[in-house]
């Protein structure tokens, strides 16, 4: 609920990032407390968890980065995931307990990997009349399992825009 509450008033169109600090955190506790009738954290509880959560998922975030760049020749997204997570453990000393967490905030822009999609397949089109071709790479074509859009974390906040 609480990466549900950030997400939906960190991207609030209306509002944006002009207010202050004690608001925001305000705002996302009222969220929490909103759709989770047993809510017993308080802000500074909220805000406190919210740091320890980013922070461990954008280390993570790096890692499963690192992972793709060294993916062999047959490795499918479980391997890469497998790889972070080893990367991860020597990293930082101990394990990565967010998986829940970075599977909701991994497909949002400030945790999104910053490297091109390669989906492995050229294309030739056709650029002029006489026939010439030109080869191009689809670099952004995105993965299965980010399809989705609707996420329990975007289905949240589409009802909370509507």
């Amino acid at each position: 609920m609480l990466i549900s509450g950030w997400l939906n008033v960190s991207t609030d169109p209306v509002v944006g990032t002009d207010q202050k600090g004690e608001t925001f955190w305000s705002r996302i506790h009222s969220y929490c407390v909103e759709f989770c009738t047993d809510m017993t954290r308080g802000i500074v509880a909220c805000k406190k968890r919210w740091y320890k959560i980013n922070k461990a998922v954008a280390q993570f975030a790096g890692c499963y980065d690192q992972a793709s760049r060294n993916i062999r020749s047959g490795s499918n997204a479980d391997d890469i995931k497998e790889l972070a997570y080893k990367l991860y453990s020597t990293n930082y000393g101990q394990k990565f307990t967010f998986e829940r967490h970075w599977n909701m905030l991994r497909l949002e822009q400030k945790w999104r990997s910053q490297l091109p999609i390669q989906s492995g397949s050229s294309k030739r089109t056709k650029v002029s009349a006489t026939g010439a071709y030109s080869s191009s790479s689809n670099l952004e074509t995105p993965l299965a399992d980010e399809l989705s859009v609707d996420s329990p974390v975007r289905l949240n906040y589409k009802l909370k825009q509507q």
